[in-house]
């Protein structure tokens, strides 16, 4: 008979060993203690599993599973398959969260119903945080969004990571990361906001992301990530074409493929390894978009444009 627990605390881990200790300490001496913890291996080839297996001797609340290198949307997903709690929390293995993390979340989620509940502050996220802080939990404070839509337009990059979120597990048993690419993130988390009609999210800083490690969004940019962008694009594209009865999914959908492809741009124009060639692949698979109707000139910014129309005319 398998155990059920509040909270599914799921980590992919890929070469994260200088920063798995903290990551893994953090989460394992929390104030809500009734979790398990879901660590993937994505296939390390550091230490990363030698600390993994330390910690599970010493704590049986974690669970170790191996995987050949598939990347992070293979091992979000396959946590998620295993996963028994009522609540999914994501933390990325380079990362770490306040001790009162989950006790807060599961207590703003209970009160308020909400499927999601997030924290607002991402701004405070940082390596450089205390984790000692005392938060009163006694009267949880929650802002309530009667349209996640609505908020998710207003508020694009915190909406869309999936690590500052609380989920209840029956509302994901539909849902799965586009698997093989990079940035599954935000397609995932803005088509999934057009399931639900309320969205919580509370004041407090919670979650602590290390600017200090190298992360796939500031890594090299090579056109694998370009067409994983595109790839997310389609989905959204696809998926919100029969949402458009929706309020506020024709905004939102035109407004997260805008700000995709800005992000596109910009990571091309600075990225000098192989920069004529993902150029050359960003023209090929914007023109082609714009053809599907994907996106239109008025959806972007000028400059924005005018950045696009330069890099294609010099050819680099």
């Amino acid at each position: 008979m398998s155990i059920k627990h509040k909270i599914s605390v799921i980590i992919p881990i890929y070469n994260t060993a200088k920063y798995l200790e903290k990551c893994l300490s953090s989460i394992l001496c929390q104030s809500l203690s009734d979790i398990e913890v879901i660590c993937i291996n994505d296939g390390s080839t550091d230490n990363s599993l030698s600390i993994l297996e330390e910690y599970a001797k010493k704590d049986d609340r974690i669970k170790i599973i191996n995987q050949e290198n598939s990347g992070q949307s293979v091992a979000r997903n396959k946590g998620l398959d295993v996963a028994k709690g009522d609540y999914i929390y994501f933390v990325d293995s380079d990362d770490s969260i306040h001790k009162q993390t989950l006790e807060i979340m599961y207590k703003a989620a209970e009160k308020s119903g909400c499927f999601i509940v997030a924290t607002e502050d991402i701004n405070q996220l940082s390596k450089n945080h205390e984790n000692t802080k005392k938060y009163q939990t006694d009267d949880i404070k929650y802002n309530l969004h009667n349209n996640p839509l609505k908020h998710l337009l207003n508020n694009v990059w915190s909406s869309s990571v999936i690590w500052n979120k609380l989920y209840k597990r029956e509302i994901l048993k539909d849902w799965r990361f586009i698997e093989g690419i990079y940035f599954e993130d935000w397609p995932f988390i803005t088509c999934l906001f057009s399931t639900i009609d309320q969205y919580a999210t509370i004041p407090y800083s919670l979650y602590f992301y290390n600017d200090e490690n190298v992360s796939t969004v500031r890594s090299t940019f090579t056109t694998k990530k370009l067409n994983d962008y595109i790839t997310g694009i389609r989905f959204t594209h696809q998926y919100f074409q029969a949402k458009e009865k929706i309020k506020y999914a024709k905004d939102v959908r035109k407004k997260r493929i805008a700000a995709s492809i800005k992000m596109m741009i910009n990571k091309v124009k600075r990225e000098p390894i192989n920069h004529k060639e993902l150029v050359a692949q960003l023209k090929e698979n914007l023109i082609q978009l714009r053809k599907e109707g994907v996106w239109y000139y008025s959806d972007l910014p000028f400059k924005i444009i005018f950045r696009f129309f330069k890099m294609c005319m010099r050819g680099y």
